[in-house]
Parts: C-alpha cells; structure tokens; sequence
C-alpha cells in the first residue's frame, strides 16, 4: 500500500503535481512545451494536448481535498495576479502563501521519483501540512521570465566535498509561463544550533536584480517585477544551474 507523503494516510488519490488550474493557462502548441525533471532522471515531455500531465499517487483524499486544496485557493489569485502583470508589490502574506505553496509542489515533484532517496523527511512533510511550516534552511525565490512560454521544473542534489562538513542541498526550480520560483533546501550532516546559518556560493549573475526573495519573508511588500527578468530558454538553464554541485 502507498501511503500518503504528507500524512502516512493510504494514498488514494492522484496529484497533480503542476495543479490544472495553472496548466489549463497554457494550451500545449508546436512553440510550447512541459518537460520535468528530478535528480537527473527526466521524468516526460509534453507537446501536445493531454489531460494527465504531471500526476503522482502519493497522497490521501484527506488531504487532496482539505488542506491542499485550501492552499491552491488561497494561492491562485496570487499567482494569476503575477501571471496577469496585475500586480506591483508582493505583499507579506503573499511571499508566505508562495514559499509554502512552493515546497509543497516540491515535495510533491520528489515523490514522482520512487526510486531515489527523498530529501524531505517525513516530520518536515507533516509540519508544512500541519501548521505550514517550512523546513529550517529553505529558502524560496521568485523570478521573471521573459520570453519563456513553457512549463518546467527541475530538481537537483548537491553536496559539499566529501569529509568537509559535508553538506547536502536540494535545488528545485519551477518555471510557468512568465513565472519562475526556486526553492532551496540544505541539510548539513553535522551537528549545528538550530538557526545557525550555512553559506553557499553561486554562479556569476546579476541575481539580484533579477531574484525576490519571498522566503524567509522579506519586511514589508516588495515591487513586482524586479529590474530584470530570465530571457527565454538560456536565463531558465542559468537558474537551475545558479548553484552548481560539487561531485562527490
């Protein structure tokens, strides 16, 4: 029996790890595409019109219809607002529905990979699904697209050199339409205080003028969009890539 990611339920139900109400925004044609995927295992490219896209049996009707529904409402304005260019400040409550709505279609995306060592615990997922909260060293930016008409996502292992504190990062990046969202999670194998913070280096780029940081949440509405975006194709490869691993 599969049992649910989120709460160890039976998992009855199908995910849909890219949710409908996004996908249905972008009708497959010859210049567009969907392609996913995880640890380096390509999990499918979509070209033409289909209606099981992304879509993995790992979660319970429970939660499917209770507290992940609640959160795809809630965060669906948000989004569409971006998507619709109606907004111009991303609020408080806005970065915080994005970065949970974020590590959820992460953790979500991990699990279409059965074969592979998943990176979030069991504990971190029953905590997003209880009280929301995001695992300790996660970090979630948003991003421009600018030419990039496609949906796409993408996850990553990285680890530090081995026997150098060693450290591992999970790295998954997200990409709809006009949209991109990074989530980065790091998990170090040594005893650390909670709180104490893990540095990490990132390849050349103007990511600053081209990432808002929804979380940890920044104070007050941030303006939306930042002063540049991804352009097309190379600028979403230039952000999955943005941390590089370390081979082991």
């Amino acid at each position: 029996m599969r049992v649910c990611i989120f709460c160890q339920g039976n998992a009855s139900t199908m995910e849909d790890v890219w949710p409908q109400w996004l996908t249905k925004r972008f009708p497959l044609s010859d210049a567009s595409r969907m392609e996913a995927e995880i640890g380096g295992r390509n999990l499918g490219n979509w070209r033409n019109k289909t209606t099981k896209l992304l879509r993995v049996k790992c979660v319970c009707e429970k939660c499917n219809s209770g507290w992940m529904s609640q959160l795809e409402g809630q965060v669906k304005p948000v989004i569409e607002s971006i998507l619709d260019d109606r907004i111009k400040k991303v609020d408080v409550s806005s970065q915080a529905l994005i970065a949970v709505w974020a590590v959820k279609t992460a953790m979500a995306l991990e699990a279409s990979n059965p074969q592979r060592k998943w990176f979030y615990s069991d504990d971190q997922r029953r905590e997003l699904r209880m009280v929301s909260a995001i695992p300790e060293r996660t970090s979630v930016w948003i991003a421009k697209c600018v030419n990039q008409p496609n949906i796409y996502s993408a996850a990553k292992d990285l680890w530090t050199a081995p026997g150098q504190n060693e450290v591992h990062a999970y790295v998954t990046t997200m990409a709809f339409d006009s949209l991109a969202v990074q989530v980065v999670s790091i998990r170090p194998y040594i005893n650390l205080l909670r709180g104490t913070a893990i540095t990490y280096g990132v390849s050349e780029g103007p990511w600053e003028k081209v990432l808002m940081q929804v979380w940890p949440i920044m104070p007050n509405s941030q303006r939306w969009p930042l002063i540049q975006g991804l352009a097309g194709d190379l600028g979403l490869e230039a952000l999955t890539n943005r941390l590089n691993p370390v081979k082991k």
